[in-house]
């Protein structure tokens, strides 16, 4: 277990310090602050505006890291030979894939919690969006971000975690360039899939008292699409972004399906990782 810890906070400091994550992070914080701006100049509901351009830029910073840094965590340390210095103190090559595992989910979860903090701030200058809770006798008012805007920054965290998991797979089979682009494909067809799936059902109509197929798409392409939407993950359920700008309340029972969801499909993936990165050879 100190083994796991030891890596995980190794692999944290270093991903944390890694220019390519506070290019990142800059990045977003520049996006978060500049939908301020950019609500001001439109005819649209500014908390709508906020939260939308806020979340789409949290939520692709996120993406970015879980692929691009994924994608080399453990790959770098096999080209670079420096994985010797790991697997020889004597660390088991499963507790070091943990502990470079948990350290860049403990990065993402270090990222999103700062960018959702630079939100909140954002939102409370505006006094848009945020919600004052009761405060106890002679104490000021504490404002709060509304139920499905926490929720969201979860579903974030675990869809960029499970993209990482993706992205870790695909680094110990493939060259890391092929491991992002395979990621980047996995990730977009996993947030269309549902609605490519919703296309090619058939169309009914009730004539004459019965239903009727009117339309149908061409069988093979059905099949094909049914099986992508089966075995590739559904992302856009960790979307919730219009329930968040319209402060739609999200329920218990979905918030731990897509929770569930997520956790199964990391588990089995890193699951395959750890098989595969026992009989890879790293000389």
């Amino acid at each position: 277990m100190k083994k796991i810890l030891y890596s995980t906070m190794y692999s944290f400091k270093e991903i944390k310090n890694s220019k390519i994550f506070y290019s990142f992070l800059i990045f977003a914080l520049i996006l978060i602050s500049g939908s301020y701006f950019v609500s001001q100049t439109s005819f649209i509901s500014q908390g709508r505006i906020m939260v939308d351009f806020s979340i789409f830029a949290i939520t692709i910073f996120n993406i970015f890291i879980g692929i691009f840094i994924g994608s080399s965590i453990v790959y770098d340390d096999i080209e670079k030979k420096s994985i010797f210095l790991s697997i020889t103190r004597p660390v088991k090559r499963t507790e070091y894939l943990i502990g470079r595992f948990l350290g860049l989910t403990a990065a993402i979860i270090f990222s999103t919690v700062i960018m959702m903090l630079i939100f909140y701030f954002v939102l409370l200058i505006m006094h848009k969006y945020v919600i004052p809770l009761k405060p106890f006798a002679g104490q000021p008012t504490i404002y709060s971000l509304p139920q499905p805007l926490i929720i969201q920054a979860l579903f974030i965290i675990i869809e960029s975690v499970f993209i990482a998991a993706v992205a870790l797979l695909f680094s110990l089979i493939t060259s890391k360039a092929l491991a992002s682009i395979f990621t980047i494909l996995v990730f977009f067809i996993g947030n269309v899939s549902s609605k490519m799936n919703d296309l090619v059902r058939p169309v009914k109509k009730i004539i004459g008292g019965k239903i009727v197929i009117v339309h149908q798409a061409n069988h093979a392409l059905t099949n094909i699409v049914h099986i992508i939407y089966a075995i590739l993950p559904n992302f856009s359920i960790f979307n919730i972004s219009s329930e968040a700008a319209y402060k739609i309340f999200i329920s218990a029972g979905t918030v731990f399906y897509r929770i569930v969801y997520g956790l199964s499909y990391m588990v089995l993936l890193f699951i395959i990782s750890s098989l595969i990165f026992t009989r890879k050879d790293i000389s």
